[in-house]
């Protein structure tokens, strides 16, 4: 059977560092982080007070009052206003889609309307705060009843989801897709599950400074919120309707850590597995768009299962990482990375691994410092990782 290829004709973003594909990626560019004090709740007492909030954000300013945005828990809202800014850049309108016979919306989740659960239950709370809400309600955009799927396997959920669409679209089930995920966890209790785990940034006075991959001073993550959405049709359908395209989806793979090894031990075989699946070599990658969460093990493994996957060709790879600037926003770092890469490929051009400024003797590839870099990306790598021991690997490429 003809395997159909796979492309991207949409991003709609909402992170940290900014609203809109455009403020996102001038952010990246200029080397600007989005983290800063906790504000969505009293976080006085923490020891950990920064986090990755979108900002000024008012659903209202994007959705229709008649989708009762207030009822929606906040990655509900994010998510919906990611798909809307999405289906814009493909120049697609949900009114406009009747045509369409077999459209599918998939979602990658970590977890639910947190700032929902817990409190006061209202007459729409078991609808809005399941992890499927905002899956249904991308749904509600359409005339017509698209196919819903929602997945949740820890920070790599959306990029799962976008495999999962992929999948699909190429097995000729579907001709597009709405894919990626939203979360907007930042609530007391979230923040002191991750304290417990002692997996958070104490840089409370320089919260800028805070996200740092790869750098000889970072004291772990910070934790973020977003939302992130792609656009995917089968390149015949987006040609038919001369949409622009960013790159193509060219494989996946995902696979657990191997028992009894480090967390992320089973990064350079997802890695590894993906290349051979993409037909792609090691000396083929010209970017390696990293997890990177600035953990202080996580940074090593990672650094370490490239250079297991990639060999030599490693040390010549340019290898970032976009938490820096957003944050670790959970679920949606997935979809964040390739929406990044999709940006890179289109503009020609690597944004800085934010906040790296520090070479760590343990982490000795090349995480771009300081300043933009211009490379032509034909072929590129993408790497999750979740709690759970979940590891992801994804191979982008450029549309001739």
């Amino acid at each position: 059977m003809h395997k159909q290829r796979v492309v991207i004709t949409g991003v709609g973003v909402l992170a940290a560092n900014g609203i809109g594909k455009e403020a996102y990626w001038k952010s990246l560019v200029e080397n600007r982080s989005g983290i800063g004090p906790i504000t969505l709740f009293d976080a006085r007492d923490l020891p950990s007070r920064i986090a990755g909030e979108v900002k000024d954000f008012d659903p209202h300013d994007y959705l229709d009052p008649q989708m009762k945005p207030r009822r929606m828990g906040r990655f509900t809202q994010l998510g919906l206003v990611a798909a809307k800014l999405a289906l814009d850049d493909a120049g697609l309108k949900p009114h406009g889609m009747d045509h369409i016979q077999n459209l599918l919306v998939v979602m990658g989740v970590s977890t639910s309307a947190m700032d929902l659960v817990g409190k006061r239950p209202a007459p729409y709370t078991a609808v809005s705060a399941v992890p499927h809400a905002l899956t249904s309600a991308i749904g509600y955009l359409f005339h017509r009843e698209p196919a819903l799927v929602t997945l949740s396997d820890g920070c790599a959920s959306s990029l799962d989801a976008i495999a999962y669409a992929t999948r699909l679209i190429q097995q000729g089930q579907h001709e597009i897709a709405i894919a990626g995920g939203g979360e907007g966890a930042i609530t007391r209790y979230v923040c002191e599950s991750m304290l417990a785990c002692r997996k958070c940034s104490m840089r409370n006075d320089e919260p800028h400074k805070a996200s740092r991959p790869f750098d000889l001073h970072r004291d772990f993550g910070v934790m973020a919120e977003g939302a992130g959405i792609v656009i995917l049709e089968s390149a015949d359908h987006a040609r038919a309707r001369g949409a622009p395209i960013y790159g193509e989806i060219l494989s996946y793979t995902t696979c657990a850590d191997p028992a009894g090894s480090r967390e992320g031990g089973g990064l350079a075989n997802a890695m590894r597995q993906a290349l051979a699946n993409a037909g792609v070599q090691p000396s083929e990658v010209d970017h390696v768009n990293a997890h990177g969460p600035s953990d202080i093990d996580m940074d090593i493994t990672e650094t370490d299962m490239i250079k297991e996957a990639l060999g030599e060709a490693a040390y010549r790879v340019p290898v970032t990482s976009i938490k820096g600037a957003t944050g670790c926003p959970m679920g949606v770092g997935g979809v964040l990375q390739l929406i990044t890469t999709a940006l890179m490929i289109r503009h020609g051009l690597i944004p800085p691994t934010t906040n790296y400024e520090v070479p760590d003797p343990r982490c000795d590839l090349d995480y771009v410092p300081l300043r933009p870099r211009h490379v032509q990306i034909r072929k590129a790598l993408i790497n999750t990782h979740g709690f759970g021991r979940g590891n992801g690997a994804m191979v982008v490429g450029r549309v001739a």
